[in-house]
């Protein structure tokens, strides 16, 4: 089960880190962490302390909570979203829902994972 955990955590910092354009060594060195416990930690194969998960954390820009929203939650979240997305256009006209169409469209591509 921890194991489990910590393959999903050093996922998602491989993921961020991808997408930041960042290699492992300067993920590392932003977050003063070595190279070497880096990998270690996107393969799930080390189990990080708090302090290293806040510094890979700010090193990325991103929120520490960010590092433990697996697939399953996302997805809990973008059915909550599209509910109240819902909610709020229901009685709305057709015109004002192609507007509000047009906008989500005006929205660059998704980044996350």
């Amino acid at each position: 089960m921890v194991k489990h955990v910590l393959q999903q955590i050093g996922t998602r910092i491989r993921t961020y880190r991808k997408l930041a354009r960042l290699t492992q060594e300067q993920l590392a060195e932003r977050a003063d962490l070595s190279p070497h416990f880096l990998g270690f930690v996107e393969r799930g194969q080390a189990n990080p302390s708090l302090d290293s998960l806040v510094r890979i954390a700010s090193a990325l820009g991103v929120q520490l909570d960010e590092l433990f929203r697996f697939p399953k939650e996302e997805a809990q979240e973008v059915r909550e979203r599209l509910q109240e997305i819902h909610r709020l256009l229901k009685y709305r006209t057709p015109q004002e829902v192609r507007m509000v169409k047009h906008i989500i469209e005006l929205l660059p591509p998704p980044q996350r994972p």
